[in-house]
C-alpha cells in the first residue's frame, strides 16, 4: 500500500513562496490523518487545498 500526494504549484498561492505553501499544505494534511483519521481507508476524501481554499490537488491509496 502506498500513499501518493499530488500538489499543483501553478496558481498565485505558491508565487515567491511555493515552499512555504507545500510546507503548510503538508502540515494540515498530518494533522488532519493525525487526528481525525487514523486509517487508511478514511484518507481518501482527504482533497489538497491551497491557503486561498483552491482545490490544488489529491492524497490517494494505492492498494499496489
Amino acid at each position: 500500500m502506498k500513499v501518493k500526494i499530488s500538489i499543483d504549484i501553478e496558481n498565485a498561492a505558491f508565487v515567491g513562496e511555493a515552499g512555504t505553501e507545500v510546507a503548510r499544505i503538508l502540515r494540515e494534511l498530518a494533522s488532519k490523518i493525525a487526528e481525525n483519521a487514523p486509517y487508511p481507508h478514511e484518507w481518501e476524501d482527504f482533497r489538497v487545498r491551497d491557503i486561498n481554499g483552491n482545490t490544488v490537488g489529491e492524497l490517494l491509496i494505492d492498494d499496489e
